[in-house]
């Protein structure tokens, strides 16, 4: 047995989940030491037991359920059947009764909870900005937990700090994609925020993002299972980042880049 619903509360806490909280969870639950005895189910439904353990009836959880590799294709949209391509348990919390996924088609997320609904529900047709579960998350002081990988390698929450500040190198684009409304296929447009192109920018991995963040604030970093879990509150790395980004515009890249489309 890799380790036990007691062990996870226990490994939680630790990260700061308390009652009531928003919880962003994220990573490779693999990564903690799977057994021949548990199913990966099992497992699942673990981390969820200690987790509406700690958080209660006004907690609520939610996860990335992306689906990006049908963009730019004929693939429809269905919020009911696109599966997550975000990993087995972001899949397994999509397809959970009283689960609420966001309408975007290829940057889903999925929320299950007391604030489900306002998290995931009725937003904007972005993938970053105001309206959007991010947006809402951080809102609601919500404390982002990366299981099993480091979260430099996935927070995708820099990039609600990128478009908030205006970084040059990125541009909102337009995609009209085949969506199921209302159970008819309609081609709606959808946004999400790219690079240029042409824009020989070279990714600094989040290395001084960081680096920044954690001279001011918390970074939680707790053994679970067989591997490393690691939390920090969203909203204190929003607000971090922007303010890197106020001082060094191109503070998520390791140079200015040296093309630049965007300027005149």
């Amino acid at each position: 047995m890799p380790y036990s619903v007691n062990d996870l509360v226990t490994s939680y806490q630790a990260c700061g989940v308390k009652a009531g909280h928003v919880v962003y969870l994220t990573g490779n639950f693999g990564r903690l030491g799977v057994s021949l005895d548990v199913s990966k189910v099992e497992l699942f439904e673990r981390h969820l037991q200690a987790l509406w353990q700690i958080l209660g009836e006004q907690g609520t959880i939610v996860v990335p359920t992306h689906s990006a590799s049908i963009c730019n294709t004929d693939q429809i949209f269905d919020l009911a059947l696109t599966k997550s391509e975000m990993g087995p348990f972001s899949e397994y919390v999509r397809l959970l009764e009283g689960s609420v996924r966001s309408f975007h088609p290829f940057f889903s997320r999925t929320a299950i909870g007391a604030k489900a609904e306002y998290i995931c529900g009725h937003n904007s047709r972005h993938s970053y900005g105001g309206h959007t579960p991010f947006s809402r998350m951080l809102e609601l002081d919500a404390l982002f937990i990366s299981v099993g990988i480091e979260p430099r390698q996935i927070v995708s929450l820099v990039h609600q700090c990128e478009l908030e500040m205006g970084v040059p190198y990125r541009y909102n684009k337009e995609f009209m994609h085949q969506v199921i409304r209302d159970g008819r296929v309609s081609v709606e447009p959808f946004y999400h925020l790219v690079t240029y192109l042409d824009c020989d920018i070279v990714r600094d991995k989040n290395i001084k993002i960081f680096e920044h963040f954690k001279q001011q604030h918390k970074l939680h970093q707790v053994s679970m299972g067989k591997g490393t879990c690691w939390a920090f509150n969203m909203k204190s790395f929003y607000q971090s980042t922007t303010e890197l980004m106020s001082q060094d515009i191109y503070s998520w890249l390791q140079t200015p880049p040296t093309k630049r489309p965007y300027q005149n």
